[in-house]
């Protein structure tokens, strides 16, 4: 008998002869793996996923509620643990993202919010999570946010900039647009104009 790399197997799924790399371990069968290759268990479990995937989220929320605790605790430990780890993805991440100058339109009233970041579409993510939260430091994009929800907004961007543009062009860009807005007529969010 050759060795475990050599020997085959026929999927009970596909019918497909595949060696028994291709497949899961389990030792209650024969040679010491699944029945189904690894292939036509995945599609499988793709398939109940989103068929149950109501279900599943069900669960998983109740999961969360009953072990909130347990899994901060988790959280907080595995972030002490790997501190530079998580530190230096974030900042490799970060190095790649584009810079831009982008716009928040409201489709209802035509007002715009004029930014820039070095963050790329973080940024917007950024933007979403303090509105969602009730903390954006825009008190009217945060007020108009409120009465008509986050499918009255659009994120737009304007302009994709090298990652590696200093902060003062960023803000000459931004203030560029928001000048050019307020000549046409458009009403801003901004407050203030970067100088």
């Amino acid at each position: 008998m050759g060795s475990a790399e050599e020997q085959t197997k026929e999927c009970t799924r596909c019918g497909q002869e595949k060696p028994l790399s291709g497949f899961h371990k389990d030792k209650r069968y024969r040679l010491g793996v699944y029945s189904q290759c690894k292939v036509c268990v995945s599609e499988r479990m793709k398939q109940y996923r989103q068929k149950n995937k109501d279900i599943i989220a069900e669960q998983n929320k109740q999961y969360r509620q009953e072990n909130r605790d347990k899994i901060l605790e988790y959280g907080k430990q595995y972030r002490q643990e790997n501190r530079d780890k998580i530190l230096e993805y974030g900042k490799q991440y970060r190095q790649n993202l584009p810079s831009m100058i982008y716009e928040i339109h409201n489709t209802i009233t035509k007002q715009i919010y004029v930014g820039q970041t070095s963050t790329g579409r973080q940024r917007w993510n950024d933007h979403k999570y303090r509105l969602r939260n009730g903390i954006h430091p825009t008190p009217q994009l945060q007020k108009d946010w409120d009465k008509w929800g986050k499918d009255a907004f659009r994120f737009n961007i304007v302009e994709e900039l090298p990652c590696d543009l200093n902060t003062e062009q960023l803000l000459e860009k931004e203030a560029a647009l928001m000048l050019e807005h307020i000549s046409n007529g458009a009403k801003l969010y901004n407050e203030d104009i970067p100088e």
